[in-house]
C-alpha cells in the first residue's frame, strides 16, 4: 500500500487541495483523457496503472506499459499516485519525482508523459452529508432492540492484476505466515440464500456449514494465513459485476471478522485453477516473502470430480479444478463434507488424460516410401499433426500445404497438385477429419499416378484440450482454439478406411519432448478443468 507523503508544504499547493471541499462525498472516481476523451474508472482502493497499455489505449513508446499507480479513496475524494515509468510524468504543469508517492483531487491534471497525454481527474455524485442526528442514550434500558455496533471492521486493499485477469483483496490486519489454509469460495465457504446456483446479487449468500467461522477462527489462532482462491469468469470485466462481487468479499471476510486474503481469477488463462497461477503469486510477491511449507498447507474446495448420487439426491460436481489445483500443487485436498464434518472421501472420476505420465517415450512407426505419395494428416487441433509434420515430415523433403497458410481447401488442392507435377512428395497438414475432405486430395493426388497416405493422429479428446490449453498459455503467436472447436471435430469424426482410396493408413503417436524445463513442468500439470 501507498504511504501518503506530505514532505513539502507545496502539496497541497500545488496539486489543489482544497480543505473546504473535504466534506463533499463521492461514490466514483474516475479519469477522463481530454484528448480522447476515454473515461477510466478507478475503484475505491485498487491500485490501477496508466500508461501505454489496453486500458489507456495509447500507445506512445516513450512511457512504459505501467507509467503512473494510482489509488483512489472516493470516500475522501483522493487519489494517491506514484511515477514508476521511463518517462517524466507530471501533474497540473509540473513535473512528478520518480517513486515519490503523491496526493491530489478533483480537476487535478495527470500528465502521464509531461505535458503530453493529459488525464483529468473526477469525483462524481457530490452531495452534503445528513445532519447527525442527536444520538439517543446508549442504554439497553433506552435501546432494547439495539445491537451492539462492532468496533472494527475488515478493511484492506483490493489490486488487478494483468488487466483485470486476477483481483487481489488483501485486508490491512493480513500476516505473513509459512503455512496456509486455502478454501474454494462459492459451494465450500458459502452458497446461496435463494438456493440458486448462482448468486442473485452480493447479499445472496450463507454460511455451508454454520461452524465454519469457528473453524477459521481456530485455524488462525493455530498460526495459519487463512486464503481464498475462487474462479469467476462470469464476473469478466464488466465494471458492475466487478463491483457488486467486490461487496460480496468485503461482506463475506467481514462477517468472519478474519483478515482473509482473496484471490479473483476473472479470466480463464494461467491464473484460473486447476492452473497454479494464483498460489504462484501468494508464494512470490503476496507472503511478504515468506517461504510457504507446501506440506504444511492445504487446499479445501468442492469441484472435486464426484460423481452423481455421490451422496443422496447429490448432484455430480460440476468440474475437477479444486481436486487438480491441490495435486498440481503438492497440497493435501479435502472436500468441504471431509474438512468441517469429519465425513469419509468418496469415488471421484479423475480426467481421461494425465499430463504426468512420460509421453517423450513414445516412438514414431516407419513412414519410408520410394514412391512420388502425398500423405493426408489426420487430426483435431491440438493432435500434435503440425509439429510432426515439422519435425518429421518436412526434413525428409515433404511439401507442407495448409489451410491456416492458404486459406481454403481448393487452394491447397492446386498447391498439391503443382508440387506433384514437380515429382515433389506433398503432405496435406489440415484437420481432414471426414471423407469429403479427404478424397479432395486422393482425387487430385492419382492424376500424377502419386500413392495417397494416411497418417492419423492417436492423440484422444482430452489430450488434445490439454495441449490447447498449454499452447494458449505458452505461445502468443498461435490462434486460440476454443473447446467447442475441438468437440465438434470429434462428433465429426470420420474414422479414414483403405476403401477410400489409400494405399496406406498409418497411426501416429504423439510424442511430446521438451528444450525448456519451465514449460516441461506447465505442461505435466492439470490445465483443464
Amino acid at each position: 500500500m501507498f504511504t501518503i507523503i506530505c514532505k513539502h508544504s507545496l502539496s497541497q499547493k500545488i496539486f489543489g487541495l482544497s480543505i473546504k471541499n473535504s466534506y463533499k462525498m463521492s461514490t466514483q472516481c474516475y479519469v477522463i483523457n481530454l484528448d480522447t476523451k476515454r473515461r477510466i474508472i478507478l475503484p475505491h482502493r485498487t491500485r490501477v496503472r496508466l500508461g501505454r497499455n489496453e486500458r489507456t489505449a495509447i500507445q506512445d513508446v516513450k512511457i512504459s506499459r505501467d507509467q503512473i499507480v494510482c489509488i483512489a479513496d472516493v470516500k475522501k475524494r483522493k487519489l494517491i499516485l506514484k511515477a514508476v515509468g521511463q518517462a517524466v510524468s507530471g501533474c497540473n504543469g509540473l513535473a512528478l519525482t520518480k517513486n515519490l508517492v503523491y496526493t491530489i483531487g478533483h480537476k487535478d491534471i495527470i500528465e502521464l508523459r509531461f505535458g503530453n497525454h493529459k488525464f483529468e481527474v473526477n469525483f462524481d455524485d457530490e452531495v452534503e452529508p445528513p445532519k447527525a442526528k442527536k444520538p439517543k442514550p446508549d442504554f439497553a434500558m433506552f435501546n432494547p432492540k439495539q445491537k451492539q455496533q462492532k468496533a472494527d471492521s475488515i478493511e484492506g486493499l483490493w489490486e488487478d492484476i494483468d488487466n483485470q485477469e486476477l483481483m487481489i483483496f488483501t485486508p490491512t490486519q493480513c500476516e505473513a505466515k509459512n503455512k496456509i489454509a486455502a478454501f474454494d469460495i462459492d459451494g465450500t465457504i458459502i452458497k446461496t440464500k435463494s438456493g440458486a446456483r448462482f448468486s442473485k446479487d452480493h447479499n445472496d449468500w450463507m454460511w455451508n456449514i454454520s461452524d465454519i467461522p469457528k473453524h477459521l477462527k481456530q485455524l488462525l489462532e493455530d498460526g495459519f494465513k487463512l486464503a481464498f482462491f475462487t474462479n469467476q469468469s462470469g464476473v469478466g470485466q464488466d465494471a458492475a459485476k466487478i463491483k457488486n462481487f467486490r461487496t460480496k468479499i468485503e461482506n463475506i471476510v467481514n462477517k468472519l471478522e478474519l483478515p482473509v486474503q482473496v484471490f479473483v481469477a476473472l479470466g480463464k488463462k494461467i491464473y484460473r485453477k486447476p492452473k497454479m497461477g494464483m498460489w504462484d503469486l501468494l508464494e512470490t510477491k503476496k507472503n511478504n516473502n515468506v517461504e510457504i511449507d507446501r506440506n504444511q498447507s492445504f487446499y479445501v474446495g468442492d469441484a472435486a470430480g464426484r460423481q452423481k448420487n455421490w451422496a443422496p439426491k447429490k448432484n455430480k460436481d460440476h468440474s475437477c479444478a479444486d481436486r487438480l489445483f491441490a495435486l498440481n500443487l503438492g497440497l493435501k485436498f479435502y472436500t468441504p463434507e471431509e474438512y468441517f464434518l469429519k465425513q469419509k472421501p468418496v469415488p471421484f472420476k479423475m480426467p481421461d488424460f494425465d499430463p504426468r505420465q512420460d509421453i517423450s517415450l513414445q516412438q514414431y512407426p516407419d513412414i519410408s516410401c520410394d514412391k512420388l505419395n502425398v500423405i493426408v494428416m489426420v487430426g483435431g487441433p491440438g493432435s500434435g499433426k503440425s509439429h510432426f509434420v515439422k519435425e518429421v515430415l518436412v526434413p525428409k523433403g515433404y511439401v507442407q500445404v495448409s489451410r491456416d497458410k492458404l486459406g481454403t481447401w481448393q487452394k491447397c488442392v492446386k498447391a498439391m497438385e503443382e508440387n506433384l507435377q514437380q515429382k515433389r512428395n506433398v503432405v496435406i497438414d489440415n484437420t481432414n477429419g471426414d471423407k469429403e475432405s479427404r478424397q479432395r486430395y486422393i482425387e487430385g493426388a492419382k492424376k500424377f499416378g502419386a500413392d495417397v497416405r494416411c497418417f492419423v493422429m492417436e492423440t484422444s479428446l482430452a489430450h488434445m484440450r490439454h495441449n490447447n490449453k498449454f499452447r494458449q498459455l505458452t505461445d502468443n503467436s498461435h490462434a486460440y482454439v476454443s473447446d467447442i472447436i475441438i468437440f465438434s471435430f470429434n462428433k465429426n469424426f470420420q474414422q479414414p478406411d483403405m476403401s477410400e482410396g489409400f494405399a496406406q493408413i498409418l497411426k501416429i503417436p504423439f510424442v511430446g519432448k521438451f528444450n525448456d524445463d519451465s514449460l516441461q513442468k506447465i505442461y505435466k500439470t492439470f490445465l483443464v478443468e
